[in-house]
């Protein structure tokens, strides 16, 4: 708690004077005492990726090597609806090429992000398939500790800022702990 206080002494020193202890005890619910302070110890982690998927940031792959004896599930998803509709209005021959080409993507995306988590000393599985991106992450992540779920996951973004609606529903709808990237 000591740790806290010091905190709070410099950010409140010279703004709220004699009101220090007014201010530590209306905002002592906010903070965590140093006891109250538990890291959670995921052991399985599952990472769903698509076609809206391009990178993972440095930050990420530093967070994942905070939890020791980790596995990490690297999961690409090509909609198979998408697929299903291009068979249907463009032929066979089509879906078959869109298929391979957005499976193919998602191995070259799936060997940079395993590389990548592999040089930190994480345990990686890969997985490559077609289904339905939202009922196939919920279905899967009851398996996991943790769901780490790309802002643009399930559709293209406008904004670098901006949640994809499927990444937000995934993350609002799961019953596991969920983090976003």
């Amino acid at each position: 708690m000591e740790y806290f206080k010091s905190l709070i002494n410099r950010k409140f020193k010279d703004v709220v004077g004699s009101r220090y202890k007014d201010v530590l005890k209306d905002y002592r619910e906010f903070l965590l005492t140093e006891e109250e302070i538990v890291l959670c110890d995921f052991k399985r982690i599952l990472i769903p990726l698509d076609i809206f998927v391009s990178e993972v940031p440095e930050d990420f792959y530093d967070l994942l090597t905070a939890f020791d004896e980790t596995e990490i599930n690297l999961v690409y998803i090509t909609d198979s609806d998408v697929i299903s509709i291009i068979n249907d209005v463009l032929g066979e021959d089509a879906g078959r090429e869109y298929q391979a080409k957005k499976e193919n993507y998602g191995r070259g995306l799936l060997e940079k992000i395993s590389g990548e988590l592999e040089s930190r000393g994480i345990t990686v599985n890969r997985r490559l398939y077609a289904g339905r991106k939202w009922d196939d992450v919920e279905a899967m992540s009851e398996n996991y500790d943790l769901v780490a779920v790309s802002k643009s996951f399930g559709g293209g973004r406008g904004d670098e800022n901006e949640i994809s609606p499927v990444a937000q529903r995934l993350v609002q709808q799961m019953n596991v702990s969920s983090v976003l990237y």
